[in-house]
C-alpha cells in the first residue's frame, strides 16, 4: 500500500505485520492476510471485492485464500440475498479458537497415523516416531475440552460472558 492508502486504512500496518508473523510461523501468506483483514473489520465481514481492494490482491488470490480459511474453519461464506456476491465472515466462534472446537481433526490425524502401523516392521525406529505423532494428537484431542474451559474462564474473568462452544 502507498502511504496515502495507509492513511485511509488505519489497520493496514497491523494487517501486514500480523499476517507476516502468521506466515513466519507456517500459515499460508494470502490466507493470513485475508484472516487479518477480516479480523481488522468492525463486524468481521467483507466481500471478495472489499478484501481485494483492501489487500491490493487479485480476485483469484482472495478466492484461494477464503477457500483455505473455510476448510480450516476460520471463515464462513454466505451469499448476499438476491445477488451472486459472497460475504466472508469470521463466524460466531473466534477464528483463533477453531482448533479448540475441531477435535475431530486431531482424531482423524491420529487414526491416519495408527492405521498403517500394523503393516510396518515392529522393530523400526520409524514406527516409534509414527506412534509418537499419533500419541501427541491423541493427547491434544483429549486436552482440548479442558483448554477450552480454561480459556472461557479467563475470558469470563475479563468480562466476556459469552463462552466459546464447540461447533457442531
Amino acid at each position: 500500500m502507498t502511504s496515502a492508502d495507509d492513511a485511509l486504512d488505519p489497520f493496514a500496518e497491523f494487517i501486514e505485520r500480523a499476517s507476516s508473523e502468521l506466515s513466519a510461523q507456517g500459515f499460508p501468506r494470502m490466507p493470513a492476510r485475508v484472516l487479518m483483514a477480516l479480523t481488522a473489520t468492525d463486524d468481521g465481514k467483507a466481500t471478495a471485492e472489499e478484501l481485494a481492494a483492501r489487500l491490493q490482491a487479485s480476485p483469484a488470490a482472495i478466492s484461494g485464500a477464503v477457500k483455505y480459511l473455510g476448510i480450516v474453519g476460520f471463515v464462513r461464506n454466505t451469499t448476499i440475498p438476491g445477488t451472486r456476491k459472497h460475504v466472508y465472515s469470521l463466524g460466531d466462534t473466534p477464528w483463533y479458537s477453531a482448533s479448540f472446537t475441531r477435535g475431530d481433526t486431531y482424531r482423524q490425524i491420529e487414526t491416519s497415523m495408527r492405521g498403517p502401523i500394523e503393516h510396518l516392521p515392529k522393530d523400526s525406529r520409524a514406527v516409534e516416531r509414527i506412534e509418537e505423532v499419533a500419541d501427541f494428537f491423541s493427547f491434544m484431542r483429549r486436552r482440548l475440552p479442558g483448554l477450552l474451559d480454561d480459556w472461557n474462564a479467563e475470558r469470563a474473568a475479563r468480562g466476556k460472558a459469552d463462552p466459546i462452544r464447540p461447533e457442531s
